[in-house]
């Protein structure tokens, strides 16, 4: 009997864990992840998350989909809002504008979230920028540029909420150069015929998106905002004594709602990290020169936080212009 019994046991004790298993392994995700994008298709951040959402799926501990959702409007904001209302139980996350979306808050607007409660996973992408003219304007050089104390220089935007406009400001702070802004183009494609056309005198550009434009040979950059211009003959921000100026970038970067618990933050975070780290994403990269610069979710925080204090110290400049 005694055998029998054992065999029972471990009868039983098997169809426990039979039954455990699934719903051990059915833990998050259990369902598809939604991955929004905060501005309409076409765009770069669309192109980021629509390429790395097929890959971060793979590295998910359950097969599920992440799905990309466009939620225009508002300048990110909207988007931004329906996060933060979200269930927090992981199952949206987002791509986010930086520096623009922490301007709201130190800046004193009156929005409909907390961008610093906000969970963040990690970062995709450090964009940096430099500063262009038209090959046909007037002054052809930073050097020139600094030294027309008279002169007001025409710059093209998307609108004063973009990233382009906050950096603009601030350079033109740093550098002593009287801008006007002038908003409502609607694309950098609109932006570099403007300075092509002599409508406008200069922008802030990422290097990438420059590069593109310059093939006609009608734009010229004048200040790279990395460490090493990739220009030839271009100085850096370092070269004309304002090394503050690379602390000027665009960051990618992605979080989830409020709350979410922190064994789902890591799934997600983790699964992120890998997708960008990937092959596939290593070699799309490399063939397309789009920046990937993972960051994990605790140096994403950190990193914003540094942003917020650079950012909190121009906050007059962001308000006046002045």
């Amino acid at each position: 009997m005694k055998p029998a019994y054992r065999l029972g046991a471990a009868l039983i004790a098997g169809a426990t864990l039979a039954v455990a298993a699934p719903a051990w392994a059915a833990g998050f995700p259990e369902k598809d992840i939604t991955f929004i994008i905060p501005y309409g298709p076409g765009g770069g951040f669309d192109t980021y998350v629509r390429k790395i959402a097929p890959v971060m799926q793979k590295h998910l501990p359950n097969k599920v989909n992440v799905v990309p959702k466009n939620i225009a409007g508002a300048g990110g904001n909207k988007a931004a809002a329906q996060l933060y209302r979200a269930k927090p139980d992981g199952y949206q996350i987002a791509i986010f504008n930086m520096p623009g979306m922490l301007l709201d808050k130190i800046l004193g607007r009156k929005v409909a979230f907390d961008v610093d409660k906000f969970e963040w996973l990690g970062r995709i992408a450090q964009s940096k920028y430099v500063l262009a003219v038209g090959t046909k304007g007037k002054h052809q050089s930073v050097q020139d540029l600094m030294k027309a104390k008279k002169a007001t220089f025409k710059y093209a935007i998307t609108s004063p909420a973009s990233t382009s406009y906050v950096a603009g400001k601030i350079m033109g702070d740093i550098l002593g150069m009287n801008i006007n802004f002038l908003a409502g183009y609607k694309s950098s494609a609109k932006i570099s015929l403007s300075l092509v056309r002599g409508d406008t005198d200069l922008s802030l550009f990422n290097t990438r998106s420059l590069a593109k434009w310059m093939k006609s040979g009608e734009l010229k950059p004048v200040l790279s905002f990395e460490k090493k211009s990739p220009f030839k003959g271009v100085p850096t921000a370092a070269e004309i004594g304002h090394p503050e100026l690379e602390l000027l970038t665009i960051e990618r970067v992605v979080g989830t709602t409020p709350g979410v618990s922190d064994k789902i933050q890591k799934v997600l975070s983790d699964a992120l990290f890998a997708a960008l780290n990937d092959p596939e994403i290593q070699g799309w990269h490399k063939k397309t020169k789009r920046p990937i610069d993972p960051l994990s979710g605790e140096e994403t925080k950190k990193m914003l936080q540094a942003s917020k204090v650079f950012y909190s110290k121009y906050k007059d400049t962001l308000k006046t212009g002045k």
